[in-house]
Formats: C-alpha cells, sequence, structure tokens
C-alpha cells in the first residue's frame, strides 16, 4: 500500500512522546512492502532536536506550519491507499481532521490514529459541539494507541464505523539489552515528560517513594522538571535521548512506568515506556491500570504497585537477581508477542489487506503432518488446510507429506488440495527413499504432532534438512506432559532443543517452560485459525438452541454433562445437539439431545449457522495451561453464532467476556443465558465475536506470525 501518514514527527522525539510508537508502525509496515510518507509540521523546535535522520524505511516531508502548507501537503498525499489523520500533530489539527476526509475514495481509505484517545473521548464527551464528535462516523476506521474494550465501546457510540486498538511494542533493533551505564545507576528510575496528568501520580508513586527510601538513590529523566522541588536522593539528568533510553532502562535496579490520569482510567494502555523497558530488560514496577496481564504477568514478568507506598517496598525488598529475572522473562515475552512487527499485521488485518513482503521471498515449505486428507476424527487437518492455503497465497510453495493409515484413508474429504502438493507415503522407509532430497533442499520443514513414528521422522528430518527446522505441536499440553513422564511417542526430548523453532498451539506461561525447561532456543504460539471464507453467518433455520462440536474424551465428558446434558434436562422444550465421533455406545442422551456421528468441515457453517448458541469445551490439559484455544472455538466465532464457553486463563485475551463470548462454569450459567438474552443481544455478541476473529485470528494472521518467526530465526 501506499500511505500518507500526518503526524507530529518521526524524526524527532524532543516534546513528542509518540516518535517511538510511530517509529516502530512506519519501519514495521516498511519490511512489510508498504511505502510511507510521512508528513510533519515544523514546530515546537522539533527540527532542531532531531535524534534520527531522515529514515531509509519512510519518505519525511517537514512542511511550513502554516494553512497554504498544510493544504500543499494535502494534495501531495492525493492518490495514496490510506491517509492517516493521527492526533495531536500540534498544527492546525482541526483542519487536517477535516481536510484529510476530502481525500476519501473507492480506492483510498481514510482513518484516524488517535495516539491519546482518552484525552480525545473526554474531550468530545464533555462537548457536545466539538467539530471532531461528527467526524468520528466518516472516517474508514479509528486507530488507536490504546485502550482496549472501554475506548473501542466509546468511539463505537460516537458512531465510529470500526476501531481497532494498535498497541505500543517493541523494536527489538532499537531497544534492547546493552551493559549498565555508570551515568544512570540508581535503585529506580523513572523516564517521562513532566505532563499535567500525570504529575500528581509521579508525585506519589515516584517521589514519594523516593522520600521514604532516603538511602536509596532514584533517577529521573525526561523534559520539564527543571523547577520541581526534588529529594536530596532524587539527580535529575534532563531529556534523555532516544539513543540513551536502553542504557537508562537496564542501568537501575529497576525503573517505574507511571500512566497519565486518562491512561490509567481507560486502561488497556500501556506507554511506550512499557515496552522499551521489557526492550532491554530491565525489571519493571508499574503503577496498576486495568489489563496489564494482557502484555506482562504480575509478578513474573512485571511488578505492579497501587500506591506509592507499594513501588517503596518493591525497591526496598528486591533483590539484582530476582529484578534480573523479571527483566529475562519480560524481555522474551515482548519478542514473542508485543514487537512492532506484530502490530503491522494487526493493521494489515483491520484493512483486510496483505503485503508483498511475503512474495519477494517465496520459500519452499515441505510439511509432515497426522493429515491434511481427512478431517475424520481430528482437528489437525482443519489447521493445516488453512495454514497450507494461506502459505500459497503468500507465494510459498507447499508439499505437504501424510502417513498412509486406514481410518483416514478410509475417510479422505480431502484428498487432493488444490493448493499444495500432498504425497501419502506407507512406511518410514518410503518416507526415507522418496523425500530425502525434498527435505533436504526445502528452506522450511515442519514436522507436527501425533505423526506416526514422529521420533524417527524426526531424527531423519533433524539429520537431512538444510534449511530451518520447526515442530508444530498442535497438543502441546499433551506433548509437554508425555516428555515429562517419558512417554511422548512423536517427540523426543533432544529434538526440543534442535528443531529451530518450536510452534505451539498454547501460548502464554507455556511457551517460557518450553524455553527453559527443555531447551527449545525459540518457543512461539501459532494458534488455529478460521478461514473467513469458509465460516461466515449463513442465514437458517434455527434448529438448535445449543450446540457442541467435538471428539469423545473422558476429561471433557462432565463439562459436556454439566454444560449442555443437564440444561437440556431441564429444559425439554429446547433443542440440543452434540456432533462428533468416538462417543461410548453406553452413554444416555434426553431425548432432545440429537446425536450427529461425524461432520466433515464442508458441513461445519450450517452446523453453527443453525444453532442459537454454540458451546464450546476445552480438554483439562488445555484448561491447566490456558491459552489453548481450539479450533471449534474460532470456526463458531466467524459464523456469527455466540459461544457459550468454560473458562480458562487467556481466554480474555482472544475474546472479551460479556461483550465477544459467555463464559459458564455451571449449569446455572447456560440456563440464565439460555433464558434471558435476547435475541438482538445474543445476534450483537456474535456478531462482536466474529469481527475479533476476522481482526486476529485468521489463517493470514497465522502465516504473517509464522513468517515472522522464520525471519528471527533465519
Amino acid at each position: 500500500m501506499k500511505i500518507a501518514f500526518f503526524a507530529s514527527s518521526l524524526v524527532s522525539a524532543y516534546w513528542n512522546g509518540a516518535a517511538t510508537y510511530y517509529r516502530g508502525i512506519v519501519r514495521a509496515l516498511a519490511d512489510r512492502g508498504h511505502r510511507v510518507t510521512f508528513y510533519e509540521p515544523d514546530a515546537y523546535d522539533r527540527q532542531k532536536h532531531r535524534d534520527i535522520a531522515d529514515p531509509p524505511w519512510a519518505t519525511v516531508v517537514v512542511y511550513p506550519p502554516t494553512v497554504e502548507a498544510v493544504h500543499q501537503m494535502l494534495d501531495r498525499a492525493k492518490g495514496a491507499d490510506l491517509v492517516v489523520k493521527a492526533s495531536g500533530v500540534g498544527v492546525h489539527d482541526a483542519l487536517l481532521e477535516r481536510a484529510v476526509l476530502d481525500l476519501q475514495s473507492p480506492r483510498t481509505l481514510v482513518a484516524f490514529w488517535d495516539v491519546d484517545a482518552p484525552a480525545t473521548l473526554d474531550r468530545v464527551g464533555a462537548d457536545p459541539t466539538d467539530p471532531f464528535g461528527s467526524l468520528i462516523p466518516r472516517y474508514d476506521l479509528v486507530f488507536t494507541y490504546g485502550g482496549g474494550p472501554p475506548v473501542v465501546k466509546a468511539y463505537e457510540r460516537l458512531g465510529a464505523r470500526r476501531c481497532v486498538p494498535i498497541y505500543n511494542a517493541l523494536d527489538p533493533e532499537t531497544h534492547h539489552p546493552v551493559a549498565p551505564d555508570l551515568r544512570f545507576r540508581a535503585s529506580l528510575g523513572f523516564l517521562g515528560n513532566r505532563l499535567p496528568d500525570r504529575e500528581a501520580r509521579v508525585d506519589e508513586f515516584f517521589l514519594g517513594a523516593a522520600e521514604s527510601l532516603p538511602d536509596h538513590t532514584f533517577l529521573l529523566g525526561g523534559a520539564g522538571w527543571d523547577d520541581k522541588q526534588l529529594p536530596p536522593n532524587v539527580d535529575y539528568v534532563g531529556h534523555v535521548y532516544t539513543r540513551d533510553h536502553n542504557a537508562f532502562n537496564i542501568s537501575p535496579v529497576a525503573v517505574l512506568n507511571i500512566s497519565r490520569d486518562s491512561m490509567a482510567s481507560y486502561g488497556y494502555s500501556p506507554a511506550t515506556r512499557v515496552f522499551e523497558a521489557a526492550g532491554a530488560g530491565a525489571c519493571l514496577i508499574t503503577d496498576a491500570w486495568v489489563g496489564i496481564e494482557q502484555f506482562l504477568e504480575p509478578g513474573r514478568e512485571v511488578l505492579v504497585a497501587e500506591r506509592g507506598e507499594e513501588v517503596a517496598r518493591h525497591i526496598a525488598t528486591i533483590s539484582p537477581q530476582r529484578a534480573k529475572e523479571i527483566g529475562d522473562r519480560a524481555y522474551a515475552r515482548m519478542l514473542r508477542e508485543h514487537t512492532y512487527a506484530h502490530r503491522a499485521l494487526d493493521v494489515e488485518a483491520a484493512l483486510g489487506v496483505t503485503s508483498r513482503h511475503a512474495q519477494t521471498r517465496p520459500k519452499s515449505v515441505v510439511v509432515l503432518g497426522l493429515s491434511i486428507t481427512s478431517s475424520w476424527g481430528n482437528g489437525h487437518a482443519t489447521t493445516y488446510r488453512g495454514l497450507v492455503r494461506a502459505l500459497a497465497a503468500r507465494g510459498h510453495e507447499v508439499h505437504f507429506l501424510e502417513r498412509d493409515v486406514p481410518w483416514y484413508a478410509d475417510n479422505r474429504d480431502l484428498p487432493q488440495p488444490a493448493y499444495c502438493r500432498t504425497s501419502i507415503y506407507r512406511s518410514l522407509s518410503e518416507l526415507r527413499d522418496r523425500f530425502t532430497s525434498l527435505v533436504r533442499d526445502a528452506s522450511v520443514v515442519i514436522v507436527g504432532s501425533y505423526v506416526p513414528e514422529g521420533i524417527e521422522v524426526g531424527d531423519w528430518v533433524l539429520d537431512n534438512a538444510r534449511g530451518i527446522t520447526a515442530f508444530y505441536d498442535i497438543d502441546t499440553p499433551v506433548t509437554l506432559a508425555s516428555l515429562t513422564a517419558g512417554s511422548c511417542a512423536y517427540l523426543a526430548p533432544e529434538h526440543v532443543r534442535r528443531y529451530r523453532l518450536y510452534l505451539s498451539f498454547t501460548g502464554g506461561p507455556t511457551l517460557d517452560r518450553i524455553e527453559r525447561d527443555f531447551g527449545s532456543p525459540h518457543a512461539r504460539a501459532l494458534y488455529c485459525s478460521v478461514d473467513p471464507e469458509l465460516y461466515a453467518p449463513d442465514p437458517q433455520t434455527q434448529r438448535w438452541d445449543l450446540a457442541y462440536m467435538g471428539t469423545y474424551s473422558d476429561d471433557r465428558q462432565p463439562i459436556v454433562q454439566r454444560l449442555l446434558v443437564e440444561p437440556a434436562k431441564r429444559s425439554p422444550s429446547r433443542h440440543f445437539v452434540v456432533a462428533g465421533p468416538q462417543y461410548p455406545e453406553h452413554l444416555e442422551w434426553p431425548a432432545n439431545v440429537e446425536r450427529i456421528e461425524h461432520l466433515g468441515p464442508d458441513h461445519h457453517r450450517a452446523f453453527y449457522n443453525r444453532a442459537a448458541f454454540a458451546l464450546n469445551v476445552t480438554r483439562r490439559e488445555m484448561t491447566d495451561c490456558g491459552w489453548s484455544p481450539s479450533v471449534r472455538l474460532f470456526e463458531a466465532a466467524a459464523c456469527g453464532v455466540p459461544i457459550i464457553s468454560d473458562t480458562w486463563r487467556g481466554l480474555d485475551q482472544l475474546f472479551e467476556p460479556d461483550r465477544e463470548i459467555l463464559l459458564a462454569r455451571d449449569t446455572e450459567d447456560v440456563m440464565r443465558y439460555l433464558s434471558d438474552i435476547s435475541d438482538d443481544k445474543r445476534r450483537e455478541i456474535g456478531r462482536r465475536g466474529r469481527a475479533r476473529v476476522l481482526a486476529e485470528h485468521t489463517p493470514a494472521h497465522r502465516v504473517g506470525e509464522l513468517e515472522r518467526y522464520l525471519d528471527e530465526v533465519h
């Protein structure tokens, strides 16, 4: 895409806290093949305080702060695929907010990018005559610097067509661990400009902590604090240029993040400093705000303080060793989930575009998986089909190798996928004889979980592949449990260390465990996904009040009993269905529970669209680990069907409870949902769930993530 970006400054961080954010986003978009022209005014002495030269990854146009110059820049932006007006340009903002909409056309999208959404929303909410309020519904899209569900809801109430948070993130090339610098030695450091809506919190969380710990040293950086009365143990170093941020963050025992009042009130608004500090491997202490756990795990990857006294307690008790451990874990989390490369994928998904990045570097990919030709009794096939189709769409050439086994041979619902070459082999010796050269010459070789004779297959791949090798674990909790017990039939412990990538259906803390306890050099989440072209709303005659699809398992059946069978017994006038194979014949079902032995993927869409609600039930191992979404969860959501799900850690990071998904712990919860939720609210929950899937959980997202992981280990 050709992108015209109107904002404060890309080249100067002087009185411009958004500079790091803009640099990260723009550079990541450029890395994805997009061409960005950044228009910034010559204002507030920023050009005199540049901290970077014009970068090679963007065209920077500096214009005089005049009305005439603004119109000239708008003329230059004509013909762009995307025009962005950011908040807080600082010069002629109202004019730009109005005038960029004149560039809107079938070819040109116009987006408002709010880097201070809480302040914008508070301002517009307090003044019905604010001219920006009437413009919001005209923008194709509103991006926000953060704010999560509260900000999204507030923008939607003001008429936004769509609001998508694009959070701050880490640029690993500019913010990374460095050696400590004696200039910045201290017990606690805080870096931030003096702002009216944060100063009281700085007084409490930073200066108050310093006063209560006179034997500790504190370090204050940022512009505007020159005339502030400071405790004697606080050293003020003035404005800290970006080039010194890594040293500033890593040199103290810990560094502090303090949110602005508006950011703290909305939550889900991590400042740039959060990612910079974690990216440097610093031990971060942050004031408390809603949503912190979406970015860093409290107590393990970040320390949280409700009050200034808690900041002082953290500093008084933390050892350098524990501080280092927290910083190391935070740094690993940043690289896995919160780089600007991640955010560029989010931007592309919101715009409904893909980059040319992958097509410029096509790869030959060999996948050895359980099955792509048959979905009978396994969820692997659906995952592989979506992922491989998306790889092919990005220009990669995929060859899928599958072991011939009777139960799949008799139930092949996709014997020859059109988007890849598929080969069936009958034995390990045949695999070696026919495909050794293929594996040796491939750019990437991926071996999946539950592949028959997977240990022997892994030995062969790891001994012969010259490209990047990866293990794709669609059954991570089961795999780790069996590895620990010494009973895993498809993965050897030494293979975890030898595969360059460990791709996991389970995210969250489990990824740390794979690296820490099992020795993987790179463990990354690669969740399942859903193809929105195959799974979509499709008006059908409603047949069931609650529908569940899943293969039988001993550990899942008690939950099915509690969340579906018991409600069916209590509601004989309602209709229920359980679809899936391998249920024991001795199970007794109420008369109003329909049983379907097996549904191929081509019937899933119609199945979900005939249900008022879809039930999601998770295997015990997945629940114990958390962060383990199933493909059925995404399928149902993509069909616009509201989901009732059992509960597990990490689910709220995939869907927002009560707004995009409903959570049930017992029979009474299900009964309440079936009885009390109106059709309008039910449809709205389904619509929001589908929007979340389209924004974050399609095969295109997963392939973008996979491409980035491959780049990391190349």
